[in-house]
């Protein structure tokens, strides 16, 4: 290998190392907010991956060569220690995680269009533009997933990549219905029409050939990544040390704590009955009617913004409301989402919290079943956590971060052990007025993250079945059979879910250490708005950076 480049300074090295992911991940660029990607996608041929493995490698010996003593201040310091983290992590995944000869997902998220078409950060027809590119490219992308997924997948993941296609095309033909009459450059619309054409055509060939020629040779409980690269991975994506025993011990107590608050708050509600039939009867059943699910959303989000506000728990650094939507057709597989605009999108504000509404298809039986998952309570916990002072939150400090890294790279954990932090921090500071039914609500949904903790750890390392994880949700969490096998499901291709718990349980350690360093001048309020002033990194750079 050729000696590396010098850079005049950290700062020139910085923005080569950006260039270098976000050119390996344009549509991770654009997202964010950066344009210039806008038309731009994913290359994960083999001979581009071993560029990029060169690239990280490189970058990684300019750092330890050139930039490894001690900088000159804290932005810098932190800059440095993100990108030796992302770099690691980086040629982890791509050496010994290998994802892309596993998981179908990742090549289906390559196919997204939605912030281009969603989002007025450019006029229609330079949008279309970069939609167009994209649609070009889908032929490409599925070709070298074709290339790249393992002959013998696990069945599990091969039916849910199914799926989640299937859902691309249901969204690709609502394209020119929604968004194409809006085109008035015939030469367009029509080069438009075409690249759908071969787009849909690409699609349904890929799909037809893993369900033909994949699916009928891919097994069940063939998905664990094992004890080792599971504990490798929690280690190099989030800087944790700890053993999967201790982890798991630490989940086991959560599940029992939480299994104890569960009791008495259905006590609360109704001593006669177990806290299954308590959550049947005094949760589910009360929910909003279809009609008024979104205007009575958008009035309890202004109840909490203001509560928060009120009890000074965090800075609210905007005064933009997000916008509640129905959730687009072919991103329904969740309850609830929030769509915000990227860290640097300058142009487009809008941030969408999507609600999903029953299927106009369904039955009455069906509709009042899905009703039921998405009551009153439950809507409250997912507000907090989707919006205020979760994710809607938090982005609006990336958005005022100093750190273009801190804009850039982000870490599971973080993302969504806040907004899951976010849930019980408001309970304890009044949020509910002490009402049990919002305690049962935020202590089910808490369940549902300690199982898929338990289960994440104990599918990949062995020690669970797919069967029993779906029994860990039934028993432990309350869940209905269908939603705890789609719960255990996602463990299969989503490890990683596991991080909302252990999310939680380091920014609640972390709090409770910073009290015990300063127990007269602690504010919740400082504590919070410094926490995410640094975007969204791995929790231990934040512990690294707030007590040294």
């Amino acid at each position: 290998m050729a000696t590396p480049r010098k850079f005049f300074d950290f700062a020139e090295f910085r923005d080569h190392v950006l260039s270098v992911y976000l050119g390996y991940y344009p549509t991770t660029a654009s997202a964010l907010g950066l344009h210039e990607y806008d038309a731009l996608v994913e290359d994960f041929s083999a001979p581009r991956r071993e560029e990029y493995l060169l690239a990280l490698r490189t970058s990684l010996t300019v750092l330890e060569r050139d930039f490894a003593g001690a900088s000159a201040d804290d932005l810098t310091r932190f800059e440095r220690r993100m990108i030796e983290w992302k770099l690691r992590d980086e040629i982890f995944r791509m050496t010994e995680l290998k994802e892309f000869e596993w998981n179908p997902m990742i090549y289906n998220d390559q196919l997204e269009l939605t912030h281009l078409i969603d989002r007025d950060f450019a006029p229609l027809t330079e949008r279309m533009r970069s939609v167009l590119a994209r649609l070009r490219a889908y032929p490409r992308i599925l070709a070298v997933a074709r290339q790249n997924l393992n002959g013998h997948l696990d069945r599990t993941i091969v039916e849910t990549g199914i799926e989640s296609l299937e859902g691309r095309l249901a969204f690709l033909d609502t394209l020119s219905e929604q968004y194409f009459g809006k085109i008035e450059d015939p030469t367009l619309l029509q080069d438009l029409m075409d690249a759908l054409q071969s787009a849909r055509l690409a699609t349904q060939t890929f799909i037809e050939a893993v369900r033909t020629v994949v699916l009928p040779h891919a097994l069940y409980d063939s998905f664990r990544l094992g004890a080792d690269l599971l504990e490798r991975f929690i280690r190099s994506s989030e800087l944790v040390d700890e053993s999967l025993e201790t982890l798991l011990d630490k989940g086991r107590r959560e599940m029992d704590r939480l299994t104890l608050e569960l009791y008495r708050a259905s006590e609360e509600l109704d001593p006669h009955l177990a806290p299954r039939e308590v959550f049947h009867t005094y949760i589910e059943s009360d929910h909003f009617s279809e009609q008024h699910i979104l205007g009575e959303t958008e009035r309890m989000l202004e109840r909490i913004r203001a509560f928060i506000v009120q009890n000074n728990l965090l800075a609210i650094p905007s005064e933009i409301r997000c916008t509640v939507r129905e959730t687009p057709a072919h991103m329904r597989w969740a309850f609830a989402a929030m769509n915000s605009p990227g860290a640097f999108e300058t142009a487009a504000t809008e941030a969408f919290y999507y609600i999903t509404l029953p299927e106009q298809a369904w039955d009455e039986a069906k509709r009042r079943e899905f009703l039921h998952g998405l009551n009153r309570s439950i809507i409250e916990i997912i507000s907090i956590h989707e919006a205020y002072p979760g994710h809607y939150v938090h982005f609006l400090h990336i958005q005022k971060s100093k750190s273009k890294v801190g804009k850039c790279f982000w870490s599971y954990a973080f993302v969504e052990g806040w907004a899951h932090y976010a849930e019980e921090m408001m309970l304890e500071n009044g949020w509910g007025e002490d009402d049990a039914r919002i305690r049962l609500a935020f202590i089910q949904e808490a369940l549902v993250r300690a199982a898929r903790y338990i289960a994440a750890i104990s599918l990949h390392s062995g020690r669970m079945t797919l069967s029993e994880a779906q029994q860990l949700f039934e028993d432990k969490a309350l869940l209905r059979p269908h939603a705890a096998r789609r719960e255990a499901e996602r463990g299969v291709f989503d490890p990683g879910y596991l991080f909302y718990t252990l999310g939680k349980f380091q920014i609640k350690e972390l709090r409770a250490r910073m009290q015990r360093a300063d127990e007269e001048g602690f504010s919740l309020y400082e504590f919070h708005n410094r926490l995410l002033s640094y975007g969204s990194p791995p929790i231990k750079i934040i512990a690294e950076m707030m007590e040294k």
